[in-house]
């Protein structure tokens, strides 16, 4: 469940990144999305040294009920970066709880990257609070990205 999150996760903001205009954005959403790829590797490592001799089979769909991400390419940009963030925020807590099942190794990545999710959390919402402040947040002025 938790690498179909981080697969899941990694698509949108891949795909988020392809969406927006904004070059600065563009580079964030590409970095989250390499943070997720980066968390699936490591969650996909801690079930093969715990699981050596089994293959590790990922679902279409998770049963955690985490939020769904659902925008368009007309809606506004703080849309998408609102549902990016209610996603962290309760990936971070599904971590949180399956650290409290697993032993001290486990739990701590369980813990560390429930940490991490609340990171990516306050990042979005630096960004969404942009958006919601400037109205042309995500629109592309050829000169913006010019050097002195």
């Amino acid at each position: 469940m938790a690498l179909r999150s981080e697969i899941d996760s990694r698509d949108i903001y891949k795909k988020a990144s392809e969406m927006t205009k904004n070059a600065l954005l563009k580079e964030k959403f590409n970095f989250l999305s390499r943070e997720e790829e980066k968390h699936r590797i490591m969650i996909e490592n801690m079930i093969k040294m715990k699981f050596p001799n089994e293959d590790i089979n990922i679902p279409e769909s998770t049963e955690v009920p985490l939020p769904r991400i659902t925008v368009t390419e007309k809606d506004p940009i703080s849309k998408l970066l609102s549902q990016a963030m209610n996603a962290e925020e309760e990936t971070s807590k599904f971590y949180a709880s399956i650290a409290k099942q697993l032993d001290d190794e486990n739990a701590s990545l369980m813990q560390y990257l429930s940490s991490i999710e609340m990171s990516h959390y306050y990042f979005l919402r630096a960004e969404r609070d942009l958006a919601l402040k400037f109205e042309n947040y995500d629109q592309y002025f050829e000169m913006m990205h010019v050097g002195p």
